[in-house]
């Protein structure tokens, strides 16, 4: 399908080229963890439809710095794979072109064009649903953590508010895999005072991410 789309070539006037390549290194990552846009939104502590506007080309939008070390702790990668290196001399540039597809949705290709004009794929992407899974290595059902979560209230860890990742590595730790931030992001959702449940509540803490905490208790941030 995508073979069929009439791409053309587009000018990147909202983003430096190196705001370009960094956005593009963190989407590869996050494809090759399985993470969507969503995922990565929640994992970061930013609103659901950050990464989907940081990855449009034409939105202003681009990663801050210090999104740089927050990245290296959700792909558990080096800097190098996220940042490219200013004092290279490089040989290609990045080239995108823009699609529409038969649904009215834009659709992106990146390419990088080498100095003897030869193209490389780097990849094809657009918007993408909130409720998307992508190819993952985790087998532990959304029950479960559902599950992990009403385990946690009983030992009152939550009773000092996290961040998303922190929970999420906790989990993992704890059920010894892979989990998919989906099923973390429901179930944290699903606890919200109804139908007996406890509740749970967010904001943003002093570093600008959003951290989930126990109503009744002070949300202070623990990491």
């Amino acid at each position: 399908m995508q073979a069929q789309l009439k791409f053309k070539i587009i000018t990147i006037t909202a983003m430096p080229q190196i705001e370009v390549e960094k956005m593009l290194n963190v989407l590869l990552l996050r494809k090759k963890k399985g993470y969507s846009q969503f995922e990565l939104s929640f994992l970061m502590g930013q609103r659901d439809y950050y990464v989907r506007d940081a990855e449009d080309p034409n939105h202003k939008l681009s990663y801050a710095v210090y999104f740089s070390n927050i990245f290296r702790e959700i792909f558990n990668c080096n800097i190098q794979d996220i940042v490219p290196n200013i004092n290279s001399t490089s040989t290609s540039y990045i080239q995108i072109s823009l699609a529409t597809n038969r649904n009215s949705n834009t659709i992106f290709k990146a390419e990088k064009k080498q100095e003897d004009g030869s193209m490389h794929l780097i990849d094809i992407f657009g918007a993408e649903p909130k409720d998307l899974l992508l190819e993952s290595l985790s087998t532990i059902s959304e029950q479960s953590v559902k599950n992990w979560v009403i385990g946690k209230f009983a030992n009152g860890y939550f009773k000092d508010a996290k961040n998303a990742l922190k929970i999420l590595k906790d989990c993992e730790k704890e059920l010894e895999s892979p989990v998919r931030p989906l099923f973390l992001a429901n179930a944290l959702k699903a606890f919200n005072g109804t139908k007996g449940t406890p509740k749970l509540i967010s904001r943003k803490d002093g570093n600008g991410r959003f951290v989930y905490g126990e109503e009744n208790n002070k949300l202070t941030h623990t990491c």
